[in-house]
């Protein structure tokens, strides 16, 4: 296996770990609803490169990369804002 070949591996393992959590984050109801809807913005994206695994092109290559980056910069606005809403306290 190249260089190349074992970076674009890596990638799409992180991007799926990323995606998953998108997905998790976009179906779970205490998070704000902004957040699911951009959590689910995200999974939308990776779905529709996913037909292509293995043999995509270097614009979906560099498509995959970006939004790999996007989601990372993503997640610490789901800490704050989880941190943010109001908690409901049971009694």
């Amino acid at each position: 296996m190249t260089s190349m070949e074992s970076k674009n591996e890596m990638l799409v393992m992180v991007l799926i770990d990323l995606a998953e959590i998108c997905k998790k984050l976009a179906d779970n109801s205490a998070v704000p609803d902004t957040l699911r809807a951009e959590a689910r913005k995200f999974r939308e994206e990776f779905d529709s490169l996913l037909p292509d695994r293995g043999k995509g092109t270097p614009a979906q290559h560099a498509q995959a990369e970006t939004l790999v980056i996007r989601i990372a910069r993503f997640l610490p606005k789901v800490v704050e804002g989880v941190q943010a809403a109001p908690r409901s306290h049971v009694a």
